[in-house]
């Protein structure tokens, strides 16, 4: 056998399946504590995006039941879309397969966690997914999935048909785990969700032993993000490629106008005439060289205005406000929210609520609870890059003792998320994240500095009331001794007049 023969033998690939088969705490399997909380989350995700897109004000039920030993089985359900048959087994038997690679704002990101699920109960119980769904104007149908992973193709075990009510579907995945020390983070996971999702009723039931609902909170349906154009900064060398893939016959002109927001045909001549470029060029003529100048140049022009927030769904100042208050017994102390900003082109909002409660803890800086698309963050807070703004504050100079209890409820919300991991538990630091975040928290520093300050001053106002009432009294009560009078008038509404004055 020859040295290049050998070479040649060494090479070769392996599947998506195979490669989160072999690396499954990337995606938040790291061990059984963390998997029974991942598979819940991940199919909770699943569930409220399929209500939103039906526009239905989110049902979703939990279940998580341990039969036998170690093994758990998590069923969720919802009144969603309902998945169509002909996707049902690649959307459960397929990684990196779905329906999240769009250009608006989802719970989603990689089309990577439900089938994680499929496969993570596969390889530990050997044991198929159960899918029941029903999409609308259509039957249900009970489905059992496995997944080649060598192949990363699904396996349809049986397929029959299962009457259901109402559109939605219901998914049960057995696995090895342990549901005992996962208890409180899905508990706290699922609490925090119907925060995030003011209008959703999630109802849980842990092994009978726990049974509790979250929400709604808040009556009000949020519109839908809706699918946008990319923005000219997130125009890089292989998106270039792809859109004139798609669109070979084009001038390089009407390529900017027509796949690109915030270009109109006058600024994109002022662009093209700046590259050197002929706005009749035909796209297809382009060699790779020019190619990467057009992309450099639409990435490093400044002329572009904010990205359209269309595709985003912040959660809005009534409704975080009234899920936070809800779900705590807080008093709220103010709400804030950035300008629509972008990431390479990718446009973000971050919004945040300043409470204050018992059921917060007490410290030097305010308790952070973390939100990316709705989705509460419970894992890895170190690593993220808001825990790292708020610790760079100086909270006592907004008047933050070791005594106080207040929270800030952090939301980011984008089209793209720059999560660390594929387990997307934390955020990177990347582009203006974290000046847009630093920006935010100064401004919710200076609402709690106010609060303090007010409190402070009412409290120094209540002495001295008391004080004056003790004054006048005895000056009553002498008054009333000289003059033999045995009644003395009430001196509280002088007391409270006199205040009022000042």
């Amino acid at each position: 056998m020859t040295a290049e023969s050998v070479l040649e033998e060494t090479f070769s690939s392996i599947s998506p399946a195979e490669f989160f088969y072999r690396n499954k705490q990337m995606a938040g399997f790291s061990n059984p504590t963390q998997a029974v909380y991942t598979v819940v989350r991940e199919l909770v995700e699943n569930s409220l995006d399929a209500c939103d897109t039906a526009r239905q004000f989110p049902d979703v039920q939990v279940s998580v039941s341990n039969p036998v030993s170690d093994e758990v089985v998590i069923t969720v359900s919802d009144n969603g879309t309902g998945v169509p048959h002909e996707q049902v087994p690649d959307a459960f038997g397929r990684i990196l397969y779905g329906s999240k690679y769009s250009s608006r704002q989802r719970r989603g990101t990689f089309g990577l966690g439900v089938t994680m699920a499929v496969l993570y109960g596969q390889i530990t119980t050997d044991s198929a997914a159960l899918i029941h769904t029903r999409p609308t104007n259509n039957e249900g149908r009970e489905y059992r999935v496995l997944i080649d992973v060598q192949k990363n193709e699904p396996i349809v075990d049986s397929v029959q048909a299962k009457p259901r009510e109402t559109p939605g579907t219901t998914v049960t995945i057995h696995m090895r785990g342990d549901s005992l020390r996962s208890r409180e983070r899905i508990i706290e996971y699922l609490r925090l969700s119907a925060v995030g999702t003011p209008h959703a009723q999630i109802l849980v039931n842990i092994t009978d032993d726990f049974k509790d609902s979250f929400g709604p909170y808040d009556e009000l349906l949020p519109p839908l993000p809706q699918d946008n154009k990319p923005h000219p900064r997130s125009a890089d060398v292989e998106l270039l490629r792809r859109i004139i893939k798609s669109s070979p016959t084009k001038s390089l002109e009407e390529l900017l106008v027509n796949s690109f927001q915030q270009l109109g045909r006058k600024r994109a001549s002022k662009i093209l005439n700046f590259l050197n470029f002929s706005s009749r060029t035909n796209v297809s003529n382009l060699s790779r060289k020019e190619v990467a100048l057009l992309s450099d140049g639409l990435r490093k022009f400044d002329g572009f205005g904010r990205p359209d927030s269309s595709c985003l769904s912040p959660i809005g100042k009534e409704s975080f406000v009234k899920s936070v208050q809800a779900s705590t017994n807080s008093e709220i102390i103010d709400y804030a929210c950035t300008d629509p900003s972008d990431c390479d082109g990718f446009p973000f909002i971050i919004e945040a609520v300043l409470a204050t409660g018992e059921m917060f803890p007490t410290g030097k800086v305010p308790s952070l609870y973390r939100f990316a698309n709705r989705v509460p963050l419970l894992y890895d807070p170190t690593e993220d890059v808001f825990s790292k703004v708020i610790r760079q504050l100086n909270w006592t100079r907004y008047g933050l003792d070791s005594g106080m209890r207040v929270a800030v409820y952090l939301h980011f919300c984008s089209t793209r998320v720059p999560y660390k991991a594929a387990g997307k538990q934390s955020i990177a630091s990347a582009c203006n994240i974290s000046e847009e975040a630093l920006t935010l928290l100064r401004y919710l520093g200076r609402s709690l500095r106010k609060r303090v300050r007010t409190k402070r001053n009412a409290g120094r106002a209540e002495r001295r009331m008391r004080k004056f009432e003790s004054y006048f009294e005895t000056i009553i009560e002498s008054a009333a001794s000289l003059a033999d009078i045995d009644h003395f008038p009430d001196s509280a509404h002088m007391v409270k007049s006199l205040f009022e004055v000042e």
